[in-house]
């Protein structure tokens, strides 16, 4: 009986929080023993590196930055590899079930193939269950090449035989075009698994920049063959039938719930969620099913959400608790020994924070005006300095505070943020309290007689969002 084949799977990383998580985790989950992992890592400004150290079954870790692109470090990976099978998982995707390489290692030691290949799933980027496109390959023949198809990347493996095989690092997408093209025309044992592969996350490079892929696809295309122009189209053209709406229904299996799992923590008492090391706290509202849920990845063991709206009310029986009563019941703990504010500029709330937390250092960190990628990149330096055992208040408007919430989770080791909007406004006496009777149900009315204008339209949008969500199901399994 012929031994089990090792199969290394290759990582590139730059930058890979929150997602390389999974990938990580996809790879270790997998039944089949006889694997290594080999990790490609490029300087990040996020802590991707400590991920990557803290996971002790990957076989090797490389430092990557000389390389021109993500092509040079995957050359990089293949040379490093020692297995007789050798793939590619990419940092935000995950295999498609855990029996993946069980399977792949399966066929090779019945078929010997030089290249292997099957079908892949290109799903919502927040969320992994929602799928948007279904790559079906088919049977391999060498003259589908000249018509635009070719097998998705990412469900390649090929034998160390063709090790030598390089990536070109003078395209910038298109390159593992290129590559499929040369082990394609010159492979001779060439198998179709018919099986998905692997679970794609949505809003990569060559979605991001159409254009110049379609310009490198044609130079590639002109080294192979005449009518080049034709082929590329055929090519996108091709992509049309992958939409989900033109194929039969996909089973994602409940192996993704390893990965993305919506249930959120509620918390009951503030006191007690300090005293963990790190958790990003945020309001549960309109505001956050519009524009928070499932569109901004936090790590899923560290965000909490306190009730806060009428939806906490109509959703999941619970009374509303306006943001102001969570910041007036924060005790000055031993837990935290700094307290950061990040907001606009507003004296009032300097000093009602001040005098709250007296016994704690007070640090002000001011958000200018701007996108949430605008104002993280101004701030980011004083971000990193902020020091552990730190409360940082976020008073911005949502989604701009969990967005920054989010990146800032991603940068330091251990946080406790909690994201207030403009309660702290209310506390320092700077806005006026609601009625009691407008409490309850209307209090977003209220606030409408400050920046009137852009409340409304914050307002109508988050309204629309959610009623848009919601009749396509986003919140059914929330």
């Amino acid at each position: 009986m012929k031994k089990e084949p090792k199969i290394s799977i290759v990582t590139i990383v730059k930058n890979g929080l929150p997602y390389i998580n999974d990938s990580l985790k996809s790879f270790e989950l997998q039944s089949y023993h006889n694997k290594e992992l080999i990790v490609v890592y490029t300087k990040s400004d996020d802590l991707t590196f400590d991920v990557l150290k803290s996971k002790k079954f990957i076989k090797k870790i490389i430092i990557d930055n000389k390389s021109n692109n993500i092509y040079g470090s995957i050359n990089i990976g293949i040379k490093h590899s020692s297995g007789d099978l050798i793939g590619f998982l990419h940092s935000d995707d995950i295999f498609y079930n855990s029996n993946t390489l069980q399977h792949i290692a399966k066929k090779y030691k019945k078929h010997n193939f030089n290249v292997g290949y099957g079908n892949i799933l290109i799903s919502n980027k927040y969320d992994l269950k929602k799928i948007l496109r279904s790559w079906q390959s088919s049977s391999f023949k060498k003259s589908r090449l000249k018509y635009g198809w070719m097998p998705p990347h990412t469900s390649i493996f090929i034998s160390k035989k063709l090790k030598n095989y390089r990536y070109s690092q003078k395209y910038t997408i298109s390159s593992d075009y290129d590559y499929i093209l040369r082990v394609f025309n010159k492979s001779k044992k060439i198998y179709f698994f018919n099986n998905y592969i692997t679970i794609m996350r949505s809003g990569g490079l060559s979605n991001k920049y159409f254009f110049l892929k379609f310009k490198e696809d044609l130079k590639i295309l002109k080294n192979y063959y005449d009518f080049n122009f034709i082929i590329a189209i055929i090519k996108i053209i091709r992509k049309i039938n992958q939409l989900i709406i033109l194929n039969k229904k996909v089973i994602v299996n409940n192996y993704t719930n390893n990965f993305f799992n919506r249930r959120y923590p509620f918390i009951n008492d503030i006191n007690k969620l300090i005293s963990k090391k790190k958790f990003v706290l945020s309001g549960f509202n309109m505001a956050f099913l519009s524009f928070v849920h499932n569109k901004i990845e936090f790590d899923r063991d560290s965000l909490y959400l306190w009730p806060d709206g009428i939806f906490s009310k109509f959703t999941l029986n619970k009374s509303k608790i306006p943001g102001r009563k969570i910041l007036s019941n924060i005790k000055n703990s031993k837990y935290f020994e700094n307290v950061y504010l990040i907001s606009s500029k507003n004296l009032n709330n300097i000093k009602y924070l001040k005098k709250k937390f007296k016994n704690k250092s007070f640090n002000f960190i001011e958000a200018p005006y701007g996108t949430s990628e605008s104002i993280y990149k101004k701030i980011k330096k004083e971000i990193l300095k902020i020091r552990s055992k730190s409360l940082i208040i976020l008073g911005l408007p949502t989604p701009k505070q969990e967005e920054i919430a989010a990146k800032i989770s991603i940068n330091l080791r251990d946080y406790k943020i909690i994201c207030l909007g403009g309660a702290i406004n209310y506390n320092s006496k700077d806005t006026k309290l609601p009625p009691k009777f407008l409490e309850i149900y209307f209090e977003s009315l209220w606030r409408l007689q400050n920046d009137t204008l852009r409340r409304s339209i914050r307002l109508s949008q988050s309204l629309g969002i959610f009623i848009k969500r919601f009749i396509f199901g986003e919140y059914k399994n929330l």
